[in-house]
């Protein structure tokens, strides 16, 4: 899919990036804008709608850390530890459940040219913490794959990351811009797909690729020797839920060997109040705010506990009967129902870090990953 822009800015020193001039390139016939930092273009842009956003492109330089911890920071919800880079902010796709809507200032989709130093941080990282296996990825703050065909971004990140020994990188999707991804060497590499219900993905996925689109992506990319990663988050309740996620589980099976998969998280809806309002406003047809709800530990609405522990245990019991055993774990999820329907209790997000490290050294060792030793996973990470 051709992501359509009605003008691109470019700060004038990020100008001659590789990143810049491959973007150039290709909408060559977009209006462009040269700014200088001084110029205050960012408060111009941050005056338009997410909608006018979605249209405007933005490249400059990312001046501060690009590599940093996943933001899920309520003590009473296991986070898995994991870190994200900061790429880009903001999404050519428009969900209708997307956070971003509540609290990025600028609502342009904004490329970080100065890709030299992501690496440099990440081999960082690396060098500080040798014997621990690190898992980091893109797409925290924008799709991982959406504008990559354009920016090569991840062929310039890729080779440089593969040769650190430490390192699993993930690049996170509901594209299925896989192509010009097949000819990378795949080792240590995840692609992982955020999927949904057919029905969920034509009301609330607006741009994203079709579910058939996405599975015919992952087995392309398992088959070049890619690992796969797969994402039920949000997992959403509708009356023919069950039925809906059945259905889903089993085109997975019929796409998918459980053998490649490298992890497949489970997360409920969940949002800050103020995405509410957004949501009957910029998606009225959307039911996605059907359900009972309450507030969370973390301020956040979701799902009532016993609704929540259905739905997990529904999708957990499909994908053992489908796929037979795969990695599961929750995304920012009460250690109770860790203990009652995954069956083990982590007691903070850094033994989670130490259950996905034993579970990547042991299923794949052709990874040559680490050996995990637990002492070194119960302290937290050196920056």
């Amino acid at each position: 899919m051709k992501y359509k822009f009605r003008h691109i800015y470019i700060n004038r020193a990020a100008r001659a990036d590789e990143v810049s001039r491959r973007v150039m390139q290709f909408y060559k016939e977009v209006p462009c804008t040269l700014f200088s930092d001084g110029d205050r273009i960012n408060k111009r842009l941050a005056e338009l709608s997410v909608k006018e956003g979605k249209h405007v492109l933005l490249l400059t330089h990312f001046k501060s850390n690009f590599l940093r911890p996943c933001p899920g920071t309520a003590a009473s919800y296991r986070c898995c530890n994991y870190l994200v880079i900061n790429e880009s902010t903001n999404c050519p796709i428009d969900c209708s459940y997307c956070i971003l809507q509540t609290y990025i200032n600028n609502p342009v989709i904004t490329v970080y040219t100065n890709t030299d130093k992501i690496v440099s941080e990440v081999q960082s990282l690396s060098s500080l913490n040798p014997g621990r296996i690190l898992r980091i990825g893109t797409g925290e703050l924008t799709d991982s794959l959406a504008l990559d065909p354009v920016t090569g971004l991840s062929e310039q990140l890729l080779p440089p990351i593969q040769q650190l020994p430490n390192v699993v990188l993930e690049l996170k999707t509901k594209t299925d811009h896989i192509h010009h991804l097949l000819t990378c060497n795949p080792w240590r590499i995840v692609l992982s797909w955020s999927i949904n219900p057919v029905s969920r993905v034509k009301s609330d996925e607006k741009r994203s690729a079709p579910l058939l689109n996405r599975l015919k992506a992952a087995q392309k990319a398992m088959r070049h020797g890619f690992l796969i990663g797969l994402h039920f988050d949000p997992i959403i309740y509708e009356q023919q839920w069950e039925q809906n996620y059945g259905q889903l589980i089993g085109q997975l099976s019929d796409y998918l060997e459980s053998h490649r998969i490298a992890w497949i998280s489970l997360g409920s809806f969940r949002y800050p109040p103020a995405l509410q309002n957004i949501i009957r406003q910029r998606f009225p047809k959307s039911d996605i705010l059907s359900g009972e709800q309450i507030t969370g530990l973390d301020g956040k609405m979701r799902y009532i506990k016993p609704l929540r522990r259905e739905m997990y245990q529904f999708i957990i019991e499909q994908l053992h009967e489908k796929l037979g055993e795969v990695f599961i774990y929750f995304c920012m999820e009460s250690e109770d129902l860790w203990t009652d329907l995954l069956g083990t209790a982590p007691k903070n997000n850094l033994e989670v870090d130490w259950l996905f490290a034993s579970h990547l050294y042991k299923k794949f060792p052709e990874l040559q990953l680490p050996r995990p030793e637990k002492k070194l996973y119960l302290q937290p990470i050196r920056w």
